[in-house]
Protein backbone atom coordinates (compact mmCIF):
# COMPACT_ATOMS: atom_id res chain seq x y z
CA UNK A 1 0.00 0.00 0.00
CA UNK A 2 3.09 2.59 0.91
CA UNK A 3 4.50 1.55 -2.78
CA UNK A 4 1.31 2.46 -4.21
CA UNK A 5 1.19 5.58 -2.07
CA UNK A 6 4.55 6.49 -3.23
CA UNK A 7 3.84 5.70 -6.69
CA UNK A 8 1.18 7.96 -7.05
CA UNK A 9 2.86 11.15 -5.74
CA UNK A 10 5.76 10.30 -8.18
CA UNK A 11 3.49 10.34 -10.95
CA UNK A 12 1.91 13.55 -9.89
CA UNK A 13 5.13 15.16 -9.24
CA UNK A 14 6.19 13.98 -12.72
CA UNK A 15 2.94 15.47 -14.48
CA UNK A 16 3.06 18.71 -12.41
CA UNK A 17 6.60 19.30 -13.76
CA UNK A 18 5.49 18.45 -17.44
CA UNK A 19 2.59 21.32 -17.17
CA UNK A 20 5.12 23.92 -15.37
CA UNK A 21 7.81 23.04 -18.18
CA UNK A 22 5.48 23.12 -21.26
CA UNK A 23 3.91 26.58 -19.23
CA UNK A 24 7.38 28.03 -18.78
CA UNK A 25 8.18 27.03 -22.35
CA UNK A 26 5.20 28.49 -24.40
CA UNK A 27 4.96 31.63 -22.69
CA UNK A 28 8.88 32.58 -23.72
CA UNK A 29 8.00 31.86 -27.22
CA UNK A 30 6.49 34.95 -29.31
CA UNK A 31 2.75 33.98 -30.49
CA UNK A 32 1.44 35.52 -34.00
CA UNK A 33 -2.73 36.32 -34.01
CA UNK A 34 -4.48 36.88 -37.08
CA UNK A 35 -7.49 39.01 -37.03
CA UNK A 36 -9.68 39.38 -40.46
CA UNK A 37 -12.63 41.46 -40.77
CA UNK A 38 -15.32 41.65 -44.41
CA UNK A 39 -17.99 44.04 -44.59
CA UNK A 40 -20.03 46.16 -47.41
CA UNK A 41 -19.85 49.79 -48.08
CA UNK A 42 -22.04 51.88 -49.80
CA UNK A 43 -19.05 53.40 -52.68
CA UNK A 44 -17.06 52.17 -55.47
CA UNK A 45 -14.12 50.32 -55.26
CA UNK A 46 -11.93 53.81 -56.88
CA UNK A 47 -13.46 56.26 -54.12
CA UNK A 48 -12.62 54.29 -51.94
CA UNK A 49 -9.12 52.85 -52.82
CA UNK A 50 -8.34 56.80 -53.51
CA UNK A 51 -9.80 57.82 -49.35
CA UNK A 52 -7.83 54.88 -48.26
CA UNK A 53 -4.75 56.48 -50.46
CA UNK A 54 -5.35 60.02 -48.86
CA UNK A 55 -6.27 59.52 -45.47
CA UNK A 56 -3.74 57.12 -43.75
CA UNK A 57 -4.01 59.08 -40.49
CA UNK A 58 -7.41 58.97 -40.11
CA UNK A 59 -7.01 55.11 -40.80
CA UNK A 60 -3.94 54.93 -38.23
CA UNK A 61 -6.61 57.34 -35.44
CA UNK A 62 -9.45 54.95 -36.24
CA UNK A 63 -6.84 52.11 -34.64
CA UNK A 64 -6.78 54.08 -31.79
CA UNK A 65 -3.59 55.66 -31.96
CA UNK A 66 -2.23 58.96 -31.39
CA UNK A 67 -0.53 60.06 -34.81
CA UNK A 68 2.71 62.17 -34.13
CA UNK A 69 4.01 62.67 -37.04
CA UNK A 70 3.65 61.95 -40.89
CA UNK A 71 6.71 61.99 -43.06
CA UNK A 72 5.82 60.51 -46.52
CA UNK A 73 4.13 57.63 -46.14
CA UNK A 74 5.61 56.81 -42.88
CA UNK A 75 3.99 57.73 -39.43
CA UNK A 76 4.82 57.72 -36.32
CA UNK A 77 2.29 56.82 -33.54
CA UNK A 78 2.01 56.76 -30.18
CA UNK A 79 0.02 53.58 -28.90
CA UNK A 80 -1.22 53.67 -24.81
CA UNK A 81 -1.81 49.93 -23.62
CA UNK A 82 -1.87 47.81 -20.84
CA UNK A 83 1.31 47.76 -20.84
CA UNK A 84 2.20 51.26 -20.86
CA UNK A 85 3.12 53.62 -23.61
CA UNK A 86 5.38 52.80 -26.48
CA UNK A 87 6.06 54.49 -29.71
CA UNK A 88 5.43 52.76 -33.58
CA UNK A 89 6.64 53.86 -36.80
CA UNK A 90 4.59 52.27 -39.24
CA UNK A 91 5.25 52.40 -43.73
CA UNK A 92 1.44 52.84 -45.59
CA UNK A 93 1.57 52.11 -49.18
CA UNK A 94 0.09 49.66 -51.90
CA UNK A 95 0.24 46.15 -51.20
CA UNK A 96 3.37 45.55 -53.39
CA UNK A 97 3.86 41.88 -53.03
CA UNK A 98 3.07 39.95 -56.09
CA UNK A 99 -0.21 38.37 -57.08
CA UNK A 100 1.28 34.98 -56.87
CA UNK A 101 2.30 35.72 -53.59
CA UNK A 102 -1.10 37.49 -52.28
CA UNK A 103 -3.31 34.45 -54.44
CA UNK A 104 -0.55 32.07 -52.17
CA UNK A 105 -1.47 33.59 -48.63
CA UNK A 106 -4.63 33.51 -49.36
CA UNK A 107 -5.03 29.76 -50.04
CA UNK A 108 -5.27 29.52 -53.84
CA UNK A 109 -2.57 29.79 -56.28
CA UNK A 110 -4.58 31.47 -58.96
CA UNK A 111 -1.72 33.19 -60.84
CA UNK A 112 0.99 31.37 -63.28
CA UNK A 113 4.36 32.68 -60.87
CA UNK A 114 6.13 33.51 -64.31
CA UNK A 115 3.41 36.09 -65.42
CA UNK A 116 4.10 39.70 -64.14
CA UNK A 117 0.87 41.25 -63.79
CA UNK A 118 0.11 44.83 -62.02
CA UNK A 119 -0.48 45.89 -58.53
CA UNK A 120 -4.20 45.67 -58.27
CA UNK A 121 -6.16 48.77 -57.60
CA UNK A 122 -7.35 48.34 -53.70
CA UNK A 123 -4.71 46.25 -51.76
CA UNK A 124 -3.04 48.24 -49.27
CA UNK A 125 -0.52 47.66 -46.87
CA UNK A 126 0.90 48.89 -43.57
CA UNK A 127 4.29 47.58 -42.19
CA UNK A 128 5.67 47.95 -38.73
CA UNK A 129 9.06 49.52 -39.28
CA UNK A 130 10.48 50.47 -35.80
CA UNK A 131 8.63 49.71 -32.34
CA UNK A 132 10.32 50.90 -28.85
CA UNK A 133 8.14 48.44 -27.71
CA UNK A 134 10.54 45.06 -27.72
CA UNK A 135 7.92 42.43 -26.94
CA UNK A 136 6.18 43.81 -30.62
CA UNK A 137 7.90 41.44 -33.00
CA UNK A 138 6.11 42.44 -36.39
CA UNK A 139 2.55 43.78 -37.53
CA UNK A 140 0.84 44.01 -41.01
CA UNK A 141 -2.77 45.51 -42.00
CA UNK A 142 -3.75 44.55 -45.14
CA UNK A 143 -6.63 46.43 -46.54
CA UNK A 144 -8.51 44.88 -49.95
CA UNK A 145 -11.03 46.93 -51.50
CA UNK A 146 -13.23 44.63 -54.32
CA UNK A 147 -16.15 45.74 -56.13
CA UNK A 148 -19.19 44.49 -54.94
CA UNK A 149 -22.60 45.28 -56.81
CA UNK A 150 -22.92 49.01 -56.69
CA UNK A 151 -20.96 49.06 -53.74
CA UNK A 152 -17.09 47.71 -52.59
CA UNK A 153 -16.61 45.24 -49.93
CA UNK A 154 -13.72 45.73 -47.80
CA UNK A 155 -11.28 43.26 -46.01
CA UNK A 156 -9.04 43.98 -43.92
CA UNK A 157 -6.65 41.47 -42.22
CA UNK A 158 -4.52 42.40 -39.10
CA UNK A 159 -1.45 40.08 -38.42
CA UNK A 160 0.88 40.91 -35.32
CA UNK A 161 3.98 38.63 -33.92
CA UNK A 162 4.18 39.59 -30.22
CA UNK A 163 7.30 37.85 -27.95
CA UNK A 164 5.60 38.26 -24.92
CA UNK A 165 1.67 36.92 -25.30
CA UNK A 166 -0.11 34.07 -26.64
CA UNK A 167 -1.71 34.19 -30.06
CA UNK A 168 -5.41 34.54 -28.18
CA UNK A 169 -4.18 37.34 -26.06
CA UNK A 170 -2.94 38.96 -29.26
CA UNK A 171 -5.96 38.15 -31.59
CA UNK A 172 -7.83 39.65 -28.68
CA UNK A 173 -5.87 42.62 -28.44
CA UNK A 174 -6.49 43.43 -32.37
CA UNK A 175 -9.87 43.37 -32.45
CA UNK A 176 -10.46 47.11 -31.59
CA UNK A 177 -8.44 48.20 -33.71
CA UNK A 178 -10.51 46.10 -36.80
CA UNK A 179 -13.80 47.85 -35.03
CA UNK A 180 -12.06 51.43 -34.96
CA UNK A 181 -11.21 50.82 -39.12
CA UNK A 182 -14.76 49.57 -39.73
CA UNK A 183 -16.26 51.66 -37.99
CA UNK A 184 -14.80 54.86 -39.85
CA UNK A 185 -15.23 53.28 -43.56
CA UNK A 186 -18.88 52.51 -42.78
CA UNK A 187 -19.23 55.71 -41.49
CA UNK A 188 -17.65 57.31 -44.41
CA UNK A 189 -18.95 55.30 -46.95
CA UNK A 190 -22.44 54.43 -45.46
CA UNK A 191 -23.10 50.33 -45.04
CA UNK A 192 -26.20 48.75 -46.50
CA UNK A 193 -26.20 46.46 -43.46
CA UNK A 194 -26.67 50.13 -40.96
CA UNK A 195 -29.46 52.55 -40.32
Amino acid sequence: MQEDTRTYLMKALQFGLLIAALFVAGSAQAGTGRQTTTFLVEADERAVSRWIEQNSTAIDESTGVEVLAVRGRQSKLRKQTKEGTFILIVEHGLDLRGPHQRAVERGRDEHDPGEQAPVPHGEFRTVLLKSDNANLVSQETDIQVEREGNGSRITITVVATVSSHGAMAISLGIRPSLRGMRKLFEGRFGSPNGP
